[in-house]
Order: structure tokens, then C-alpha cells, then sequence
């Protein structure tokens, strides 16, 4: 799905080195230069590498990082999708005091840093926010709009790895979805720190990969969604042999274990699934996230192949169980979690 602000230039994608740091004075603060020597414009024949083809998809190819979905037009399109549920949900792009830390400051350039970009639409929605800010968006796979707007980058960057910054050039470091990305969430949190300046501000937002119902409704999901039940449960079992566990309760308590971060907030957002919701907009948002979670269940099903031990029967039906449930089990939601801290 071809991005809002893309007008098809295989132009404003920049590739890095891994494991580099700051490499040279940036003329806006000091940070690693955005036109250093170690970044390169990614041309139209070197799109390829980063890509692999496997039972009829397109995933990443960069080694043995766990990202379990694919990365092709189909996968985009439901990250879109989501942004968008999101951006609805909190009717913002953002919680906490970002618009706050990120005020025109006469001097100074603020930056912002976004963490397993993807498609990079809320980077670029943020761009067009915060005209006066710099923008980085980081990812293993070139699958953001390839013409972003004048103040936005982004970079192919392993975020398992450190960080090209130097210490203290971010004023906002942003982490959404990132928890199939990363198996060692504490790590790539200190590395989000040591980039962060002090009065900054570190957001994160994850999705609850479990079932949950909202106040009212019945809360036994075992008996009363177990389709949904069922395929959370192979499917946290399968990621968390790769290394990639239900972290999202863990988030708050890791921030705070830094000891860098003071005031912030941690909250529950319900995203209702489906069309049981009595409000007109909540039911509008209850048929995007149905729709949403029903291609990611799909796009699982090579991950299921490979790692299950499951028959193509038993994923049809392992998939059919959880999207029944959605359909017609009222009052289930999806859970987005956000937290957010300042940086002392």
C-alpha cells in the first residue's frame, strides 16, 4: 500500500552500519551527523537484500532477529490500519506531556527518535505536527514512505544494537509495537535512555497478546472465549521459545528500574473487537480492529508452520476458533498500553 506522502522516489531511505555509534559533530546539537560517511541512500536495486520470499510472503532477512510476521504490501497495510485504530482510540498520536517537551525552543532543534518504525506513518503524521522538529525513524526493512517530509529520516538500524547517537541528543524517544522486534527489552531500553536528553520524555505502547474483556462483561476467557484463548496460548508459547514474551506488564517496572526516569504514567486503553459496543464509533473502531486482527492472525500461519508442529488443519482451526470468537463473543478488547516517563 503505497503511503500518503509517497510519491514513488526511491529517495529518503538511508542505510547504517550496525553496531556504529557517533561518528562526527551534527550541526544541530552535537549528535551523530545525519550526513555522516557511515549513511548511504538506498538505491532501487539494493531494496532486495533486506527481503526474503517464504511460503508465499515477503519477511525480513537479516539474520536470526525473531520478527515473526511478514513485511510485504498485505502486512503494511494492517500496520496502517492500526495506526490509524490507534490515532482514533486516544484521539491523539501521542499521551503524556510530548507537545510540552517538544515546544519550539529558540537555538535549539528538538529531535525525536522512533523506534521499529515500519511503515512510518506515525512519524510522518508527527512530522507534519511538529514542523520545527527532527525526525528519525529506524527499522530493518525499507517499508516506510520512500519521499518523507523535509524534517523526517529514515534509516534501515538494527535496534538490538547500540545506537549511532551520542549520549543525550533525543528529546522524545517513541517505542510502539516493538515487543516482536525485540527479545531483550531492558537492553534496548537502556540504549532509548542513553539518547534521551534529561527532561525528555520515553513512550511506549504495546498491544496485550491475551484476552480481555471490558467492565460488564463476562471475564472467564477460557469458558467464555476459547477459541481466542486457545490461540493466544500457542501462540505465546511458540514466541516465547524465540525469545519474545508477553512484556507489557514488565514495561513500567523496567523504566523505573533504570533509575533515569521520575514523573510519567502508565494506562489501559480498550479497544473494543467487533460490533457489540452501543456507541456508533466504538462499533466503527470494533469492525477496523476486527478486520485488523484477523490479518494478523493470517499472517502467523508461516510462522505456525514453521515453529507449531501444527497441520494445516489445525491452523485453519486454531485461526477460525480465535476470529469466531472476535466475531461473536461480546465485550472482548485488545488492551494498548501506554507508559510514559521523563527522564530526570
Amino acid at each position: 500500500m503505497q503511503d500518503d506522502h509517497d510519491e514513488g522516489a526511491v529517495d529518503g531511505i538511508t542505510t547504517i552500519s550496525s553496531g556504529l555509534n557517533s561518528g562526527g559533530s551534527d550541526e544541530d546539537d552535537g549528535g551523530s551527523s545525519d550526513t555522516s560517511s557511515v549513511l548511504t541512500e538506498l538505491g532501487a536495486d539494493e531494496f532486495s537484500p533486506h527481503f526474503r520470499e517464504h511460503a508465499g510472503r515477503l519477511f525480513h532477512s537479516h539474520g536470526d532477529l525473531p520478527y515473526p510476521l511478514p513485511v510485504d504490501g498485505e502486512e503494511q497495510v494492517r500496520l496502517n490500519a492500526q495506526h490509524k485504530i490507534l490515532r482514533d482510540l486516544l484521539r491523539s498520536h501521542y499521551v503524556g506531556p510530548v507537545a510540552e517537551v517538544l515546544a519550539n525552543e529558540p537555538g535549539r532543534r528538538k529531535r525525536v527518535l522512533d523506534l521499529c518504525t515500519g511503515t512510518g506513518r506515525w512519524l510522518m503524521d508527527m512530522a507534519s505536527l511538529f514542523r520545527h522538529v527532527r525526525f528519525s525513524g529506524v527499522d530493518i526493512v525499507p517499508i516506510a514512505t520512500r519521499r518523507p517530509l523535509s524534517n523526517a529520516q529514515f534509516e534501515i538500524l538494527d535496534v538490538t544494537q547500540p545506537l549511532r547517537w551520542c549520549d543525550g541528543v533525543m528529546d522524545f524517544v517513541h517505542a510502539r509495537g516493538v515487543s516482536l522486534a525485540v527479545r531483550n527489552y531492558p537492553e534496548m531500553l537502556r540504549e532509548a535512555t542513553r539518547v534521551l536528553r534529561r527532561g525528555g520524555i520515553f513512550l511506549s505502547g504495546e498491544v496485550g497478546r491475551y484476552v480481555a474483556f471490558a467492565p460488564g462483561y463476562p471475564g472467564n476467557p477460557a469458558v467464555d472465549a476459547p477459541g481466542a484463548t486457545r490461540f493466544y496460548k500457542v501462540i505465546n508459547d511458540l514466541l516465547d521459545r524465540i525469545g519474545l514474551h508477553e512484556i507489557t506488564g514488565h514495561i513500567p517496572h523496567w523504566l523505573r528500574e533504570t533509575g533515569a526516569f521520575t514523573a510519567g504514567r502508565m494506562q489501559e486503553h480498550l479497544i473494543p473487537i467487533g460490533e457489540w459496543h452501543l456507541s456508533a464509533p466504538q462499533r466503527r473502531l470494533g469492525r477496523a480492529y476486527l478486520e485488523a486482527m484477523t490479518t494478523f492472525a493470517e499472517s502467523l500461519k508461516p510462522f505456525l508452520r514453521e515453529h507449531g508442529e501444527l497441520s494445516e488443519r489445525e491452523i485453519a482451526e486454531l485461526i477460525a476458533g480465535y476470529v469466531r470468537d472476535m466475531r461473536l463473543v461480546p465485550g472482548m478488547v485488545g488492551v494498548y498500553q501506554t507508559v510514559w516517563m521523563m527522564k530526570d
